[in-house]
């Protein structure tokens, strides 16, 4: 991917990062799926988005396809679904059955 593209991606993401709602989450997976068409990529690419720049967005509103987020970020990520109110499953990861929201 040029440079140019590889901007136009990472903007395309956290676009859809910022259009998830309070309360509600999305997946890596989902995210690569509404760019497939215009970028190609998958869950990987898209967490590597988040992974360099998505400390500027609503980072915890985007886990994996099993709704949790790596240790390290497990903390601050929980206070904020507790202040949104976000479904959690017992184990503390996000509850997708619930809170799943797919961009468009």
């Amino acid at each position: 991917m040029t440079s140019d593209r590889l901007d136009d991606y990472v903007e395309a993401v956290l676009s859809i990062v910022e259009q998830v709602p309070r309360g509600r989450a999305t997946t890596y997976g989902a995210i690569a799926d509404a760019l497939f068409d215009e970028f190609g990529g998958g869950p990987r690419q898209a967490a590597a988005v988040m992974a360099r720049h998505g400390s500027l967005v609503t980072w915890w509103r985007v886990v994996r396809a099993d709704g949790s987020l790596p240790e390290r970020l497990g903390d601050e990520a929980r206070q904020a679904y507790l202040s949104e109110g976000t479904p959690l499953r017992g184990t503390g990861a996000v509850d997708l059955r619930d809170a799943l929201w797919l961009p468009t």
